[in-house]
């Protein structure tokens, strides 16, 4: 059974959709289901639908910010670990180029974190009750994916900007080698603090993000390299 499925297309952009991707959205909204209340049922859909949006919107604000600088996106996969654009190329070398291409999905959410919280806000003010539900929620989940995304380890936006701009200063080698160790620092960090409760979802990004950072680390020579 085919786990991965095309979407659709934006701009010209294959969207596929991994079936994981929404077991997790799912598995985050579930309460929502459990309670036997129709209007909190309806509140989990809308958050469901408001989540794969967002992190949508996320990698086309990478690929339309790519296009503007001639680096064109193959395809889109929401996946069980978030979104991903794939790029047809390397990136362009200028520093200016790649940073505004890497933070155009952070820009994304915090404008929909900051439009999400301003009809949260007027909702609460009108006695809308159940509106005020999913988009607080919403709010809450672009800042959490604004945060996340900014955090300065791969491969993650954040940490793909500071090598960028570590780059040309230190060299591509210890750039890095620079940022795989914080990232390797921060999914330690991330997976500490996912113990307590047994946070299955916090652990299993810090395993990822400490293998892709791990793996980026020994590819630059571990840190005794030159």
């Amino acid at each position: 059974m085919m786990s991965r499925f095309e979407i659709g297309k934006i701009a010209g952009i294959p969207i596929f959709l991994d079936m994981m991707f929404v077991l997790i959205l799912m598995f985050f909204t579930l309460p929502y289901f459990t309670e036997g209340d129709s209007q909190l049922v309806s509140a989990g859909i809308v958050i469901i639908i408001g989540l794969m949006v967002s992190i949508l919107l996320h990698e086309l604000g990478h690929a339309l910010a790519g296009r503007l600088f001639n680096a064109h996106v193959t395809h889109i996969e929401l996946t069980g670990i978030g979104g991903l654009a794939h790029f047809e190329r390397s990136l362009p070398p200028s520093v200016i180029a790649r940073s505004v291409i890497f933070l155009a999905g952070p820009a994304v959410n915090l404008a929909l974190w900051l439009g999400l919280g301003t009809l949260a806000a007027w909702s609460i003010e009108t006695d809308k009750a159940m509106l005020s539900l999913p988009l607080l929620s919403l709010a809450s989940a672009n800042f959490y994916l604004l945060c996340f995304n900014l955090l300065p380890a791969f491969p993650l936006d954040g940490g793909h900007t500071l090598d960028a701009l570590l780059g040309k200063p230190l060299g591509s080698i210890r750039a890095v080698r620079v940022v795989a160790t914080l990232g390797v620092g921060v999914a330690v960090l991330l997976g500490l603090s996912g113990i307590p409760g047994v946070n299955v979802f916090r652990l299993m990004l810090a395993f990822f993000m400490f293998q892709a950072n791990w793996e980026a680390l020994k590819s630059a020579g571990g840190w005794g390299g030159r």
